[in-house]
């Protein structure tokens, strides 16, 4: 009888034991399997991205999109736009100064990259620039944009018609021919800064088209389309997608002989910038697609002509294209 009840106290022994490995294997499965409450998905981010551009309308408007684009999808920003012309800016995210600015892929070509010859097919042009400057310099270009913001030279509608005169080359027949200038009467260019000096500007195009200007008068950006139509010149310089050139009735004169590279636009950034917070890509790219010459230039008449403010006219189309609320 005593070994018996030995067995039964043993065996009522294993199973208690059996029975605690099961409901502790039970609980140690359900600790595995349970998920665990990320609270760092929900913190806030800790870096600022200063966000920085040129000088004038377009970039200003620019900027603003993606200050309030990027602040809408909760990664904080500094407002360091309007800080002046390419090399300042350049030089500015070179240096960290700035993280990310919106530059034209011509302008990176000629005037940061050094290439020598113009490229006019777009992709080939961001291709060239995406590369180069990732491998030189380390700045990470994202999607570009629609529009292509290059250089154009325009005169008042009217002299034009008046005088047959389409396209770049035309005008230079005109001024090599004698051909009497409009008002002021005398063949001058009103051009901005960077164009005046710039391998892809006046002296380049003047090589190219075999003419001369009987003067060129550098001024600020902005003031060189009231100059031609207040009748100050007979000729500027100006951007294809300002909202200023259908407002005051001018002219853009054929580039025929394609001078000037295609400028499309981009976000541009450093490397640690990007890999720090790669989602900026996935903000800006769907915004940089929309980003038509229609709309660029609804947006910079908005600011030159209507008054508007650069952030007001970047939340406005950022909320009718439904990217901010």
């Amino acid at each position: 009888m005593m070994v018996v009840k030995r067995i039964l106290n043993f065996s009522l022994i294993l199973l208690l034991l059996a029975g605690l490995f099961i409901v502790g294997g039970c609980e140690a499965e359900e600790t595995v399997v349970e998920p665990e409450n990320d609270e760092s998905a929900d913190e806030p981010i800790d870096m600022e991205i200063v966000v920085g551009s040129k000088e004038y309308t377009e970039q200003l408007i620019l900027g603003q999109i993606a200050i309030l684009a990027l602040d809408y999808n909760g990664i904080p920003t500094v407002d360091e736009t309007g800080l002046g012309g390419t090399m300042m800016v350049r030089e500015a995210l070179d240096t960290g100064d700035v993280d990310l600015y919106w530059e034209y892929t011509g302008t990176a070509l000629i005037a940061i990259l050094g290439f020598d010859e113009a490229v006019t097919d777009p992709e080939e042009c961001y291709s060239v620039v995406k590369e180069t400057d990732f491998e030189q310099n380390q700045v990470v270009w994202l999607d570009y944009t629609p529009f292509n913001n290059t250089y154009t030279i325009m005169m008042r509608k009217a002299d034009a018609d008046e005088l047959g005169i389409e396209s770049i080359s035309d005008l230079a027949a005109a001024i090599n021919e004698g051909v009497e200038a409009p008002s002021p009467g005398e063949w001058n260019l009103a051009s901005d800064h960077e164009y005046f000096i710039r391998d892809d500007g006046v002296q380049g195009l003047q090589e190219l088209y075999g003419f001369e200007f009987d003067e060129g008068l550098p001024m600020d950006a902005g003031i060189v389309y009231d100059s031609l139509k207040e009748g100050n010149v007979s000729v500027s310089m100006g951007f294809a997608t300002d909202g200023r050139i259908a407002a005051y009735e001018f002219v853009n004169l054929d580039d025929d002989l394609k001078f000037h590279p295609v400028y499309n636009c981009a976000p541009t950034m450093r490397q640690d910038t990007f890999e720090a917070l790669p989602q900026i890509a996935d903000i800006l790219n769907p915004i940089a697609a929309a980003l038509d010459a229609e709309s660029m230039a609804s947006m910079n008449m908005k600011v030159d002509i209507d008054g508007y403010l650069p952030a007001e006219a970047a939340r406005e189309w950022l909320v009718e294209q439904g990217f901010i609320e």
